[in-house]
């Protein structure tokens, strides 16, 4: 199959071009036959990792488990190579993230803490859900969906859903407010992006080798807890677990469990492998192949 296209982003096309000082990201306009008309968000990639990458792949694979997800590409900006995701505010929607969800209900909640927060629990936000979606069967179909969103993340092994990487989409209108999950987004904290094909501790290589790609997963840290103590989360695939033994939480988590069946393995290495030359070491491609198949396989042992 052929590459994934790259695209190149011009300085005209640039919106706030007052954010190209901190070289995190920006947003941009487009107006073409293959991005259509619509504004995109450019990320550069913390230096020397693969978080450009990682956002690309953990799209290709969200899309086939039939996750909602927003569209990703591969994308370049005067030379630097980067992502580019397509902005999902339409229609007069708005986004509320996560921590202004928690702290509506509990104005306690620290929602300037994103990391350590040990008030980000897991059944907290499924309550949060609840409360938001009144009615019983858009309840469910919203928290089937954050199942899902983080069964991805056990997946990919994305350590990064913190309460500002999830949220919900609100717009008025005249029958009053309409409201739903905002998609699965900001995967670039998957795939062992920040690992290195030749380092003295985070080596792929020693990974693939030595400590086996299951060391790896395991040593993982999920900004979301389960009970509140000690000072960072589960692993996202420990997350998972503990969750199918929670009787409120399970329902939703198999759910999402159930999505797995929408991939094939076998294809794993061709989404790999449309990454275009030099934007990814063989290495890494075949270390994110085998964090691929054991996550997957890890997943689908679950009891």
């Amino acid at each position: 199959m052929s590459d994934y296209p790259v695209i190149t982003v011009t300085p005209e096309s640039v919106l706030e071009s007052e954010q190209l000082g901190t070289k995190d990201k920006f947003w941009f306009n487009t107006d073409d036959e293959l991005l259509g008309k619509s504004q995109w968000l450019f990320k550069f990639p913390t230096e020397g990792t693969g978080q450009h990458w990682a956002e690309k792949i953990a799209c290709e694979i969200a899309k086939q488990m039939r996750i909602v997800t927003p569209r990703v590409e591969l994308a370049v900006f005067e030379g630097v190579r980067g992502s580019a995701t397509e902005n999902f505010t339409k229609d007069g929607y708005e986004l509320f993230h996560g921590n202004q969800i928690l702290a509506g209900f509990e104005p306690a909640y620290e929602t300037g803490l994103m990391w350590n927060q040990n008030d980000h629990i897991i059944g907290r936000i499924f309550d949060a859900i609840r409360k938001i979606f009144v009615e019983p069967d858009a309840a469910r179909k919203a928290a089937d969906q954050m199942g899902g969103y983080l069964v991805l993340d056990a997946l990919i092994c994305n350590v990064d859903r913190h309460h500002e990487n999830w949220g919900i989409l609100r717009k008025s209108t005249p029958d009053g407010m309409r409201g739903r999950l905002a998609p699965s987004y900001d995967h670039a904290s998957s795939l062992g992006r920040e690992l290195r094909d030749s380092d003295s501790k985070n080596n792929r290589e020693r990974y693939l080798r030595e400590l086996g790609v299951a060391k790896y997963i395991e040593r993982g840290r999920c900004p979301i807890f389960v009970d509140g103590t000690g000072q960072h989360g589960p692993s996202p695939f420990r997350l998972v677990q503990r969750c199918l033994e929670i009787e409120s939480l399970a329902p939703h988590f198999r759910h999402g469990l159930d999505k797995l069946s929408h991939l094939n393995p076998a294809g794993f290495e061709s989404i790999i492998g449309r990454v275009p030359e030099g934007w990814m070491s063989p290495l890494a491609k075949e270390f994110t192949l085998s964090l691929l198949l054991e996550s997957l396989g890890q997943l689908k042992g679950l009891p």
